[in-house]
């Protein structure tokens, strides 16, 4: 399975929808397996931000000149491939180098991000229409980012009302068919606090560091008057904090945002 994050608008969340979300999703599936993650961009590379990370400690950066022999290549890999694609002029070549072949000969689902502008419905409506004129057989899941509580329908549905459409303020829902799908990924802090720790959130949730606050702790109450002590105290405290925001990110939205997309591909 190719899982391929798209949008022909930058700034719409890529990069927390494919490197957040869906190789914490590939990663959970396949525990033992490195994971096969792929960025295609000349310009903003954004997993060599991420240089801390044990997950994509593998991820390669694919030039916008060997798209095509990527998309050959791509038929050959036997584990699930995660495939970020810049934005704007990338997608554009991408999505043409495509349709030039018929698509790709894996099975391959598309997540197009979308934050809740009226010029992201746009985009986003423009790059399901681009997929479907070469691929009307695959899935195509819209990924509404920065939710203010996707939970709540009522909210979530006045938020991205140039997705879901509105009929007192004559506004169109977004094109779908019954290939289409959604996810929502609620707004957190934490995705910053990863991104400036330089992993990704599914890993700090996996990080304790109360065994080295504890010792660190001790050594302060011996000498309150350690500068270089209590600074180390503080930063692990900060680490600790995150990683219990990962925790919880991860037990209260990713397990439910996995088992959506269990379900989608399921379908």
């Amino acid at each position: 399975m190719i899982h391929v994050t798209i949008s022909t608008k930058g700034g719409v969340g890529k990069s927390t929808a494919a490197l957040q979300v869906l190789s914490a999703y590939v990663s959970n599936k396949n525990p033992d397996k490195r994971l096969n993650f792929v960025e295609i961009d000349d310009e903003n590379r954004s997993v060599a931000k991420f240089s801390q990370s044990k997950i994509l400690e593998f991820a390669r950066v694919v030039s916008t000149e060997f798209i095509e022999d990527f998309i050959d290549d791509s038929a050959f890999a036997s584990d699930d491939i995660v495939v970020d694609v810049g934005g704007n002029k990338t997608a554009t070549m991408f999505l043409q180098t495509l349709s030039k072949k018929g698509g790709f000969l894996d099975e391959v689902t598309y997540y197009i991000p979308m934050m809740d502008g009226d010029q992201d419905a746009q985009n986003a409506q423009e790059t399901f229409e681009i997929i479907r004129q070469f691929d009307k057989k695959n899935k195509i899941v819209y990924v509404l980012n920065r939710c203010q509580k996707k939970e709540n329908k009522d909210l979530l549905e006045r938020q991205f009302l140039f997705y879901f459409g509105n009929d007192s303020l004559d506004i169109q829902p977004i094109t779908k068919d019954e290939k289409t799908f959604e996810i929502g990924i609620n707004y957190a802090d934490i995705y910053k606090v990863a991104g400036k720790l330089q992993k990704l959130v599914y890993e700090l949730a996996d990080e304790d560091h109360q065994e080295e606050f504890e010792t660190l702790a001790k050594l302060y109450w011996e000498d309150k008057n350690n500068k270089e002590v209590y600074k180390k105290v503080r930063k692990i405290q900060k680490l600790k904090d995150s990683a219990r925001e990962a925790k919880e990110l991860v037990r209260n939205e990713y397990l439910a945002l996995f088992n959506s997309i269990d379900k989608i591909l399921e379908a």
